[in-house]
């Protein structure tokens, strides 16, 4: 027998090894079942339901103002703008800031009131009181206690029909005036809007003057001047006057007519020139040095269009998706992809008379080259077109943007005052939005052939020691040279 044999037998004869038994399953445990929810239910998501915004009533005053009135009588709050023909547009040359200085001197004595006198008024009845100043108007905005708008009616009716204009009043806001115009050339951003405007309107035109004037246009401008401003601007002909709040049609209609309507004479309202907007191919790029600046300010516009004009709607969903909000194509690729910057704007300026579309942004200085590429690619890139899902986000933004300007009576008011003003019909708001639903991207994408980079105004703001020469090996080989305005 061999040994391999022996060994085997003695294996087999030996103890048995115990085999372990499999282990039992795992015991099923159920999970209790959750409370239920005191709230209820969760409503199944359904489809954002379309604004409707309020339609203003529209009457015709005594002396031929224009009154539109939203009566909102949930909280007994009262908003007021009144808005004539005027601004910044009817300033002489060489003294550009006499319409804005004009108006804020409304607010420095009126009638029986010193400056002071009229100040302690409005902090007594603790109104919110603004005159302003834009290209081509002039307003005053108001806004009351229900119970206190008779009183600060009262304010607003002596600032329109007797501001006294005191020499000692006029020195000081003068000053002023001009210290808050200096403050703003140390900011690019203004920099870059002031000189844009005045190259984008074209040489010498009324429409270019920045409203709040220049340091040398404030100082050349007379007293007397001031209130041939006044007079010829503040009459009932062109005066748009739009009321939101606790007050029904008859209410505002028998208030404004007390208070100042009865006082104030018909006149004809003051004429505003019509803009010419120059035809612009191929220009250089404009850089106004700043040594040193860590940032480069991008300010681009284009020709637009104006109030009511039949691609409107179309142009409003192209400029939403190119740079009107946080996942816009602009901001993604600039601040999202490249961290280029902290974010890019794209909006529409409209008037009556003009519009234009305006980017701007600001680049860190050694991405200025680079940025500037890929927002000239972005914008050919329009050409291919957009998608029916920007077409909808484009949608809903804008109707975002309408549903919360009138989330305060001071913001209906002065959205409907744009429109009033602009001569258009009450229903004009909800139009606009109709509009807006019905755009097709066809409509989107033939607007968005006018945003053509070679009819473009450029202007850059920063050290053009530091970002000339990238730029040109870039191929943006056309730089000129400009000074702040």
């Amino acid at each position: 027998m061999s040994w391999l044999v022996l060994c085997a037998l003695v294996l087999a004869k030996g103890p048995k090894v115990p085999v372990a038994p499999p282990p039992p399953p795992p015991e099923v445990v159920v999970a209790p079942a959750p409370p239920p929810d005191p709230l209820g239910p969760q409503p199944t998501p359904t489809a954002t339901p379309d604004f409707k915004p309020p339609v203003p009533v529209a009457v015709q005053l005594s002396n031929g103002a224009s009154l539109w009135v939203v009566s909102a009588p949930a909280l007994p709050l009262v908003s007021i703008v009144i808005e004539v023909p005027g601004g910044g547009s009817l300033d002489p040359i060489g003294k550009e800031g006499l319409a804005a200085l004009s108006d804020r001197l409304m607010t420095k004595g009126a009638g029986k009131r010193s400056a002071s006198v009229f100040a302690e008024e409005v902090e007594r009845l603790g109104i919110q009181l603004d005159v302003g100043t834009g290209t081509a108007s002039s307003f005053i905005s108001v806004s009351a206690q229900k119970d206190q708008i008779d009183e600060a009616l009262d304010l607003v009716a002596s600032m329109i029909l007797e501001p006294t204009y005191k020499g000692k009043d006029w020195k000081l806001e003068r000053r002023l005036a001009a210290m808050e115009v200096a403050a703003g050339q140390d900011d690019p951003t203004v920099v870059a809007r002031r000189l844009a405007t005045a190259l984008f309107m074209g040489p010498g035109s009324a429409w270019g003057r920045p409203p709040e004037g220049t340091v040398q246009g404030i100082a050349a401008a007379k007293l007397p001047e001031l209130k041939t401003y006044h007079r010829s601007t503040w009459t009932p002909g062109g005066a748009k006057i739009t009321v939101a709040g606790a007050l029904s049609v008859e209410e505002a209609k028998r208030l404004l007519e007390h208070s100042l309507i009865s006082r104030w004479p018909a006149a004809p309202a003051a004429v505003v020139p019509t803009p010419n907007v120059p035809a612009h191919t191929t220009e250089p790029i404009y850089v106004v040095d700043r040594p040193g600046s860590a940032q480069t300010v991008f300010y681009l516009v284009f020709p637009g269009t104006t109030y009511g004009a039949p691609n409107e709607a179309a142009l409003r969903s192209g400029t939403i998706i190119l740079g009107g909000t946080f996942t816009s194509r602009l901001n993604q690729l600039l601040r999202e992809k490249k961290g280029y910057t902290y974010g890019v704007r794209a909006r529409m300026v409209e008037y009556a008379q003009t519009g234009s579309l305006v980017i701007s942004t600001r680049i860190r200085t050694d991405a200025t080259e680079e940025a500037m590429v890929d927002l000239m690619s972005e914008l050919q890139r329009l050409k291919e077109g957009v998608t029916p899902e920007e077409a909808e986000k484009a949608r809903l933004a804008h109707q975002q943007d309408q549903v919360e300007a009138m989330e305060s009576r001071s913001g209906i008011a002065a959205a409907f005052s744009e429109y009033h003003l602009a001569g258009l019909p009450p229903e004009a708001l909800q139009n606009g939005l109709a509009a807006s639903r019905a755009v097709t991207v066809e409509q989107i994408n033939a607007a968005l052939g006018a945003y053509d980079p070679s009819k473009a105004v450029i202007i850059l703001v920063g050290d053009k020691k530091a970002i000339e020469e990238p730029l040109k090996a870039a191929g943006f080989t056309a730089i000129e040279g400009r000074p702040a305005i």
